[in-house]
């Protein structure tokens, strides 16, 4: 007698920590993205503080943890400048002022429950991504036009994080908004 087959399980529910900023010329990198970034249509230019993990989690976990660190961590003054190219892909807008303490609020967020989502393999360096082009003569295309395009800086406060949910079906939901300390 055959074993009866199990119905496979669902994926487990995916979430993601971002910044959304407000610069005051945001249009350019959004007009900028819907050339280069398929993602662009999905979700608007952000700094991702934890990236997408699968868990077993409940939203309302995540968000507890998220709430917890954001509340105890002091608002974010940050730079964006330098356009940089990497891995022959991906264009993105990294950080410069304000990147140490966004790397240990990125830090911090992967402690307790978050903490085995933390990918070691690759070192955290906050950016914003703005360009992903797989072949070769369009990244390279994408890079000189911004390179071209981006000279002055991006600056903005971090004062709040959003946690974000990824469905099934690739869409990216905002679940929550939570403030850093206002103190």
């Amino acid at each position: 007698m055959g074993r009866a087959l199990r119905a496979p399980r669902p994926p487990l529910p995916r979430f993601a920590v971002a910044w959304f900023p407000a610069f005051e010329d945001l249009e350019s990198i959004e007009s900028y993205r819907r050339r280069h970034d398929p993602q662009a249509t999905t979700i608007a230019a952000h700094l991702t503080l934890v990236f997408p993990f699968p868990t077993a989690l409940t939203a309302l976990q995540v968000e507890t943890h998220v709430r917890k660190v954001a509340s105890g961590w002091p608002p974010i003054a940050v730079t964006f400048r330098p356009v940089r190219g990497v891995g022959n892909e991906f264009v993105m807008l990294m950080a410069t002022r304000g990147a140490a303490a966004v790397m240990q609020f990125h830090d911090t967020l992967y402690t307790r429950s978050i903490r085995p989502h933390l990918r070691k393999d690759i070192p955290y360096e906050p950016h914003i991504t703005i360009a992903r082009q797989p072949e070769p003569e369009r990244y390279e295309a994408a890079l000189a036009e911004a390179e071209a395009e981006f000279h002055g800086e991006f600056s903005s406060v971090l004062r709040e994080v959003t946690l974000l949910s990824w469905r099934a079906d690739g869409k990216i939901e905002r679940l929550n908004t939570l403030p850093l300390d206002s103190r």
